[in-house]
């Protein structure tokens, strides 16, 4: 990644304090720039955009209507993709500032603080303040890639192929995505098709995938069963928790035949010999399904099968949970990408794990900082907000701080995430931030690039 010094230290200054001075050479603000205020204290975010190389002529990789810029997750002011925004009339001591609504292609790497976004800053009474954002967007987006299978005797053993390069298994129904792909027209590939399944349409597709976007498409099929006859398969459900899901839900069979089921329920079917799909849908979003859903129950001619599905539900919005990747590309070690993995209740149990790849240990170790007290009883949730002023809509975020392990260390950090979309939307997001003292807080953030985050 490279910075433009696209502004000098007198354009800052005067953003600090309104006043001009003497100025000839461009020079990097640094962190902690003081100076004496009437007023209270003040603080001056410089935040500068460029082409990520060797992307270094594409204007539609960087993002017209800027940034938003928050201090302590409380205020915050819009900023242009090179620009400057003050707070002024904030409390002495260490603060949060977050550079927020950056897109998949863009990434943060600031000279002397990395990836980090958040980051710390320190106010002084009577003193002014600055932090800087130096960022490099490239014409890179995503695809999310869908499989729809129906029948009997789907196989397993698909594979999703871009451009004839990068590939990727995939489930009969299921998914995967591709990331870092140029903004341009790409050739996408269902291989490995069962000689039983046909595939609706063409089994090679082109799709245009936009910077800073995530591209979605699917391949549909229908399989015959393998063997003859026919057998019986029951299927049970079982509910439990709060506010259960007041309408039932809806069972499919071979992804063609659906039918009512009570939450608390039974029922058998007549089905053909062979691997059947099994799914139940219709679940409140407060509800989820352990186990795998869809599952395959296999049968053989005239006889018998089962399946059951439990289904827990919570109290709506005391639950929140996510799997996946911030960052564009495979995640590799001195790359800036993330993964994460919890589930967080208003109850304060639950865990918490997040793994930055940008962050590698002289000993040659990534980064984790984890939150789980079945392997460390000295780390805890210890509190939960039910929604978040950061996300589109506050009501789809949740907040919550904890205490978890940083390699030998404890921390207090934060964490902000917003269910903004469905599973492959890239509209997911996510924030962490360690609070350190003296403006040392460190964190990542950023659009959901794999995965999801769902809020119960």
């Amino acid at each position: 990644m490279v910075r433009v010094v696209g502004r000098t230290w007198c354009a800052l200054a005067t953003a600090l304090l309104t006043v001009v001075s003497a100025c000839e050479e461009p020079q990097d603000p640094g962190s902690h720039v003081h100076a004496l205020l009437t007023d209270g204290g003040s603080l001056a975010v410089d935040v500068n955009t460029t082409f990520a190389i060797p992307d270094v002529s594409s204007v539609s990789s960087i993002p017209p209507g800027g940034f938003t810029v928050w201090v302590d997750n409380t205020t915050s002011q819009p900023v242009p993709p090179n620009g400057v925004v003050t707070f002024n009339g904030l409390a002495a001591g260490d603060h949060e500032v977050a550079l927020y609504g950056v897109p998949s292609n863009c990434a943060v790497s600031t000279p002397s603080k990395g990836a980090n976004d958040p980051q710390g800053a320190t106010l002084v009474a009577g003193m002014a303040a600055s932090s800087n954002f130096s960022l490099a967007c490239g014409s890179w987006g995503g695809l999310f890639v869908t499989t729809n299978i129906t029948g009997v005797d789907v196989g397993s053993g698909y594979t999703v192929t871009v451009d004839g390069g990068a590939s990727q298994t995939i489930a009969a129904n299921g998914n995967v995505t591709f990331t870092l792909l140029y903004a341009a027209s790409h050739s996408v590939v269902l291989s490995g098709v069962p000689g039983n399944c046909a595939v609706s349409g063409l089994n090679q597709q082109q799709v245009n995938v936009s910077a800073g976007q995530t591209a979605q498409m699917s391949f549909s099929a229908s399989c015959t069963p393998l063997g003859a006859g026919s057998a019986t398969l029951t299927v049970t459900t079982t509910t439990t928790g709060s506010n259960l899901d007041p309408d039932g839900y809806t069972l499919t069979v071979d992804g063609t035949t659906s039918q009512a089921i009570a939450i608390n329920g039974s029922t058998t079917l007549t089905v053909p010999a062979g691997a059947n799909p099994v799914a139940l849908s219709g679940v409140a979003s407060n509800c989820s399904v352990s186990g795998a859903n869809p599952g395959t129950v296999t049968v053989a001619a005239g006889g018998s099968g089962a399946a059951t599905f439990a289904v827990t539900c919570f109290v709506p919005g005391t639950r929140v949970s996510g799997t996946g990747q911030l960052g564009l590309g495979t995640p590799t070690p001195h790359q800036n990408q993330q993964t994460f993995d919890f589930d967080v209740r208003a109850d304060l149990t639950g865990r918490f794990s997040i793994t930055a790849y940008d962050d590698v240990h002289p000993d040659g170790t990534i980064a984790t900082v984890f939150t789980d007290p079945s392997k460390n009883p000295a780390t805890f949730i210890k509190a939960y907000r039910t929604s978040s002023p950061a996300c589109s809509d506050p009501s789809h975020g949740v907040e919550f701080d904890a205490i978890g392990q940083d390699g030998p260390d404890l921390v207090p950090y934060t964490v902000i995430v917003c269910d903004d979309g469905q599973q492959g939307s890239g509209r997911d997001f996510l924030s962490f931030f360690i609070f350190k003292p003296n403006g040392a807080g460190a964190g990542r953030s950023g659009m959901v690039t794999s995965g999801d985050i769902v809020k119960n």
